[in-house]
């Protein structure tokens, strides 16, 4: 979901950082039953991390917090 509130550089982590968490709750051992076939949506999760990666660095200066402002 999009705040606008907040800085797109925030967004983009948050987001990065449910997505880990997703990836480790994916990858780690299974809880109930045998193991789940996860690797379609574990590739489309780490597709969409590295997406959100390369979007946050290509982000301008303008999209620093404002406390790096002089």
């Amino acid at each position: 979901m999009i705040d606008p509130d907040k800085p797109l550089r925030e967004q983009i982590a948050e987001a990065m950082a449910r997505i880990e968490r997703e990836l480790e709750i994916l990858q780690g051992p299974s809880t109930i039953g045998g193991p789940a076939d996860d690797r379609e949506v574990i590739a489309q999760l780490q597709a969409e991390y590295q997406a959100l990666k390369e979007a946050r660095a290509h982000l301008g200066p303008y999209e620093l917090p404002d406390e790096t402002y002089e």
